[in-house]
């Protein structure tokens, strides 16, 4: 919906749109430059160039928005609701991997774009993201493993797709419609596109950063809606998300400083599955932590960064044993988890790989859901460290 607000009510990240002519020449006063506002700045500037008013695009027709937040979908979502009928692990890899590796060649692609200046191409960021809801819907599980266990070594890429097909998997399990998956994970591949603007050195740096190149790295989301801006097509609640990906519940976050609901839904499951990935990806100034110990960390976080419930939702979805995870049983083997168990956390299913030396095996799926009552039972131990064998671990899972 079209609405007409003051200036001074203007806030970075909301969508400035076109009017006519013959509008504005009844509306001496009105701002009618298109675009998204980027900075309380930009607001300043307008006040002193007596602008009143301007005409934003509130996002009502496009389903979920600030004015329908996060919280009415989670609300409205059925306690426990039952997943559809997924496509079974084995089956559902080899296109998901297919999935996952054309979706590496246009992050790589929009990266580019974005150094060199080009437009981005919508329309292939619309095809890419619509192949990973396909994924999602069919077999999430396919997904999270690709997310943890791929064998692309660079972290801007792999980190955009990553956080494109958490944020997904996540919104389908909360019930989001087919159509704002596909904007979603059009958000996710975009999320970062800012840090292309900022120099390497600060981003890579491996000790603290300095206060001024602390404020650059906070300025990543408003050069990114600023990258976008160069494609009319993409719409404002893509923008929102990216611009407001890392505000955080209690306000603490930037670029604007925005608390609870009034943080865009769309930027908020980007938060939860940029942090996520972040944790449990290896950077050159950290390694990665394992998977249970990065969900326990966010949940430790809810009610200051996270919503309490968005947070246990999340943790919930991918289990405290994601799909990927590397794992040791209490008959001193290894195994992988291949599908997570929302219903029972403590008994996904898995596929157990390596003998108490750590040495291949004839590998076998177990059910933990599914196991005898006489004392004999496999069980989870704890995450195992993957590092050694991470580029190895794909091949357990696919091959057949």
């Amino acid at each position: 919906m079209i609405k007409k607000i003051p200036i001074t009510a203007l806030r970075p990240g909301m969508n400035v749109v076109k009017v006519a002519s013959d509008q504005w020449h009844h509306l001496p006063y009105l701002y009618s430059e298109p675009g998204i506002i980027e900075s309380e700045q930009d607001v300043a500037r307008l006040l002193e160039l007596g602008y009143q008013e301007a005409f934003v695009d509130t996002g009502d027709q496009e389903g979920m928005s600030e004015e329908t937040p996060l919280a009415r979908v989670v609300a409205e979502r059925k306690h426990d609701r039952e997943r559809p009928e997924r496509v079974p692990f084995r089956e559902a890899i080899s296109s998901a991997m297919v999935t996952y590796e054309d979706a590496m060649t246009h992050a790589m692609q929009i990266v580019q774009d974005a150094k060199l200046g080009r437009k981005m191409d919508y329309g292939a960021s619309l095809e890419t993201a619509s192949a990973i809801v396909e994924s999602a819907v069919s077999n999430p599980d396919t997904l999270v493993c690709l997310a943890k266990l791929s064998e692309f070594d660079n972290y801007t890429y792999t980190h955009c797709i990553n956080v494109a097909a958490i944020s997904v998997v996540f919104g389908e399990y909360i019930g989001m419609p087919r159509e704002e998956l596909v904007l979603l994970g059009v958000a996710g591949m975009m999320h970062d596109l800012g840090k292309t603007t900022v120099p390497a050195r600060i981003i890579n740096k491996p000790g603290p950063l300095t206060p001024i190149e602390r404020e650059e790295i906070r300025r990543h989301p408003e050069y990114g809606c600023r990258i976008l801006q160069r494609n009319s097509e993409i719409p404002a609640k893509v923008m929102r998300g990216v611009m407001h990906h890392h505000e955080r519940h209690n306000g603490s976050g930037y670029p604007v400083g925005l608390a609870r609901k009034d943080i865009p839904a769309f930027a908020r499951i980007l938060c939860l599955a940029d942090v996520y990935d972040a944790l449990t990806s290896d950077r050159c100034y950290k390694n990665a932590i394992l998977p249970n110990k990065a969900l326990g960390i966010m949940y430790g976080m809810r009610d200051q960064d996270f919503d309490p419930t968005e947070v246990q939702l999340f943790i919930k979805c991918l289990g405290i044993f994601p799909a990927g995870s590397f794992v040791r049983l209490n008959t001193g083997e290894y195994a992988l988890v291949f599908e997570a168990n929302s219903r029972e956390p403590l008994h996904p299913k898995i596929r157990i790989i390596m003998d108490a030396e750590m040495k291949p095996i004839r590998t076998r799926d177990v059910d933990l859901t599914t196991q005898p009552g006489d004392g004999g039972a496999i069980e989870i131990l704890e995450c195992a460290d993957p590092s050694s064998y991470r580029k190895d671990l794909i091949n357990y899972l696919t091959a057949r």
